[in-house]
């Protein structure tokens, strides 16, 4: 029996300060991995949007100085009266928030929030596993 890939649990984005402009995670290979999952949870009262990003030409042969272009997911998801599609997902849908990425061709992904107002300590975690 052969086990399949998986990425165990990490944080990706550890007591993230969302009064900061922006809080941009770690970047993660994901390129042997079909399902993806990412989990938000915060304190305080931030008001701001998170967007997926994925890079086909992310170059992590040279950690630094990485080239590649980022490009955010659309995703659908439920704001409790209806569906909404966007390159982004509000704090106002609630902590926590978990996203549920299935079969992505993109081989890395990354996290980025946007502050609107407000402000917090966020941390961001990714898990992923193989079909």
């Amino acid at each position: 029996m052969s086990r399949k890939n998986n990425l165990k649990s990490f944080n990706i984005i550890s007591a993230g300060d969302m009064s900061l402009s922006s809080i941009a995670s770690s970047i993660t290979d994901i390129q042997w991995l079909d399902d993806v999952g990412l989990q938000f949870v915060w304190t305080g009262s931030p008001t701001g949007t998170f967007a997926i990003q994925v890079s086909a030409d992310y170059n992590n042969n040279n950690p630094s100085a990485p080239t590649g272009n980022w490009v955010p997911l659309t995703l659908t998801y439920w704001n409790g009266s209806s569906f909404v599609t966007a390159t982004s997902i509000p704090t106002s849908a609630g902590s926590p928030i978990y996203v549920d990425l299935a079969l992505l061709s993109a081989p890395f992904i990354r996290v980025v929030y946007t502050k609107g107002s407000g402000s917090g300590t966020l941390t961001a975690t990714i898990t992923a596993k193989m079909v």
